[in-house]
């Protein structure tokens, strides 16, 4: 059938019109822009870099100091394969901390591997809980007299933990990775991603706890770093393998999450901290990165690099994996954490906020000075921010910013 002229130009003008209509252009955008009251205004972060000089201790000599903590007397613990944790004075010295040996300590690879993982600090600045993440153990260290009891054994390795103000422990399981194979299992859940990662919580108080841990969350790929708002409102937690940092709303009084929703994406998000102003900040092995998430607009901020070419293209090799269901284990190597000591995966501060060390898997962690950037560790004053743009992000909106607080 032929089809008259008069039609096909009638039938094009009122499909295409639309298309043809644009709305009105302010004289000046950018002033409206920034003048309108449903803009979020994200506060300025630091904009931190590696530099050689940071390597602390600098003859290295530590050994898997994966977390750590700051003392109120100034001095700091780490992580440490052979002794559980790693005092290490200001001068740079260090030694073995705690009586982990009359605790039950071993490590004596191959036939058993201790992974010294995450570190809390009980509220009354003297107590510390360290998890084993290959042993699945639960250790609870007097820093005044070093007196350690292990409190808690768990079918699988734990990851990380925090403790809220009515002596519950809440902690990460990564990987079903029982002690006898607690690190080949745990890798094989980084090197091809399953859902096996989950988040329990442990009643009781001090030392003393209830024998088995209730699962509060599962189906999570690789649960790893835990944070807990100073309101104890909301759980933050990062799920590797799935690049995005989960939160839930927390009931600390009846043992509860629910409300269960991504509040970011962030690639390989590993130990989690808040600042002061409630941003959560989420150490990123495969990025050389430590990452601020806004608190107020949800917007996602660099605060700490360390850039290499090495690393730019091990990067780009695992998402490419990622994304390709293709193995990946044998990318988180050397030339990836080039120029750090090790894989990067976490960060805490002094006890005068001056100065952020980041911690990782080689035999150094980094003295970064901050001034008076303040901080404070799995802890701290945030909300759930519903009315503010961004507040529920869940895509990268990186920021990169340069005035310090």
């Amino acid at each position: 059938m032929r089809i008259k002229p008069i039609v096909l130009v009638t039938t094009l003008y009122l499909f295409c019109f639309p298309f043809f209509v644009y709305p009105s252009i302010p004289s000046d955008p950018l002033r409206t822009h920034q003048e309108s009251d449903s803009v979020c205004r994200p506060d300025g972060f630091p904009a931190l870099s590696y530099a050689e000089s940071q390597v602390f201790p600098k003859d290295g000599g530590l050994r898997h100091p994966e977390d750590g903590r700051a003392l109120p007397d100034g001095r700091i613990v780490v992580g440490d394969e052979e002794f559980g944790l790693r005092i290490i004075e200001k001068d740079g010295s260090s030694r073995g901390f705690g009586k982990f040996k009359e605790a039950g300590w071993i490590h004596d690879p191959p036939q058993v591997t201790a992974g010294p993982n995450g570190i809390f600090l009980e509220k009354d600045g003297r107590h510390l809980l360290l998890a084993d993440v290959y042993l699945g153990k639960i250790y609870r260290i007097d820093t005044r007299t070093e007196e350690v009891r292990m409190i808690y054994s768990h079918p699988f390795g734990i990851n990380s933990l925090i403790r809220d103000s009515k002596g519950t422990i809440w902690f990460t399981q990564s990987a079903k990775n029982p002690k006898e194979r607690g690190f080949q299992d745990l890798f094989a859940a980084v090197d091809r991603p399953f859902v096996s990662g989950a988040v329990f919580y442990l009643k009781g108080s001090g030392y003393d706890v209830e024998s088995k841990a209730v699962e509060a969350a599962s189906n999570i790929y690789f649960a790893n770093g835990i944070a807990l708002d100073r309101d104890e409102k909301i759980l933050y937690v990062a799920e590797t393998m799935m690049g995005r940092v989960l939160r839930f709303d927390i009931d600390v009084s009846k043992q509860t999450l629910k409300g269960r929703e991504t509040y970011h994406h962030v690639i390989t998000p590993d130990n989690l901290a808040f600042d002061k102003a409630g941003n959560l900040w989420v150490a990123s092995p495969v990025s050389n990165r430590i990452y601020a998430i806004d608190s107020k607009c949800g917007s996602l901020h660099t605060v700490f690099s360390a850039p290499s070419e090495s690393n730019a293209e091990a990067h780009d090799r695992w998402i490419e994996h990622s994304n390709l269901g293709k193995p990946l284990l044998a990318i988180f190597n050397p030339e990836l954490w080039k120029p750090l000591p090790g894989g990067l995966t976490g960060m805490f501060w002094s006890q005068d906020h001056k100065t952020l060390y980041v911690t990782g898997l080689g035999n150094a962690i980094l003295k970064v000075e901050t001034g008076a950037q303040a901080t404070d560790n799995n802890v701290a004053h945030t909300s759930r921010v519903q009315s503010e743009p961004g507040a529920r992000a869940t895509g990268i909106n990186e920021t990169h910013a340069s005035r310090v607080h």
